[in-house]
């Protein structure tokens, strides 16, 4: 399959695709869709390993190579059976859709509004094969007690902000959630009580859920973390910015994120045969130690 350009840059077609404007062949300038950061961060790591830690090389484009205009779609067919998450463990069947999903999105953006020739690629089922129903991993009651209780002892950099990152990850908050929030948004000294305007799943950060009422912990967390927060201009002000910062003064990033909820929970010595492979999401879904604190699950 020959493109109807002469070797295009795919990761310049990518990074233009992904800002939301590009150029067409013509010299049209096209505003396009408005991508949330989620799908972001999701599209460019899969397709060209953008913001991927190191070591991990299964995006698609370093396995394309040279190929990636004349490609087959037995070559995404070989791809998805050989994709990891990043922390090298075999990605589930339901990702695998999702990775597919998105390298059949970036061509067919190539085919519509760059003038590529077409590809004609199957659906995405019979690329990545059947997603079955996935259950919910979930933690039990004693593990969720036990991250509690090593957030609360952890003594590594930064305690207070590790203890807040994993009480807000025991309130519901998916880790996106989390590392978008943004100080604006949290009202301590509300009349009803302390709120916070959670971001809304799979949506640009500029989308706010209705005011929320934070569990009492959550708050007593928060209430330790504010006066050490690592707050540095530009990036952020004592009163705005992300809430959850580097000591940079930037908001956490998404492979940061979990490598901290893991740092926190190998510490308890019930938590140490899953430390290494825990992740956010899973807490988030799991039964909270916070329930009965007047905790607003965001499920």
């Amino acid at each position: 399959m020959t493109p109807a350009t002469d070797s295009p840059d795919p990761h310049a077609i990518l990074h233009a695709w992904l800002s939301g404007a590009y150029t067409r062949p013509d010299g049209q300038q096209v505003l396009g869709r408005a991508w949330d950061e989620d799908t972001r961060y999701r599209y460019g790591l899969v397709l060209a390993g953008i913001d991927a830690p190191a070591g991990w090389q299964r995006d698609w484009f370093t396995y394309i190579g040279d190929l990636v205009w004349h490609f087959e779609p037995l070559h995404i067919q070989d791809w998805a059976t050989r994709l990891t998450n990043l922390d090298g463990s075999l990605m589930a069947a339901a990702s695998r859709g999702r990775a597919v999903s998105a390298v059949r999105s970036f061509y067919a953006h190539c085919e519509q509004d760059l003038g590529s020739a077409r590809w004609n690629l199957p659906p995405r089922r019979a690329l990545a094969g059947p997603t079955p129903p996935a259950e919910r991993d979930q933690l039990t009651a004693h593990q969720t007690d036990a991250l509690r209780t090593a957030a609360d002892r952890y003594r590594g950099p930064h305690p207070e902000r590790a203890r807040l990152a994993l009480y807000m990850t025991l309130a519901g908050l998916r880790p996106g959630q989390s590392i978008t929030l943004v100080l604006q948004h949290v009202q301590r000294h509300d009349a009803s009580g302390p709120t916070w305007r959670l971001p809304a799943k799979n949506h640009s950060t500029s989308a706010v859920t209705t005011p929320r009422p934070i569990p009492r912990p959550v708050v007593w967390a928060l209430d330790e973390y504010l006066p050490v927060r690592t707050h540095k201009a530009p990036h952020s002000t004592e009163t705005t910015g992300p809430l959850l910062l580097s000591r940079t003064g930037r908001g956490l990033d998404r492979v940061t994120f979990p490598r901290l909820l893991r740092d926190v929970a190998a510490t308890h010595p019930d938590l140490e045969g899953i430390a290494r492979t825990l992740l956010p999401d899973i807490v988030a879904h799991s039964p909270s130690p916070f329930a009965d604190d007047g905790r607003d699950r965001q499920d």
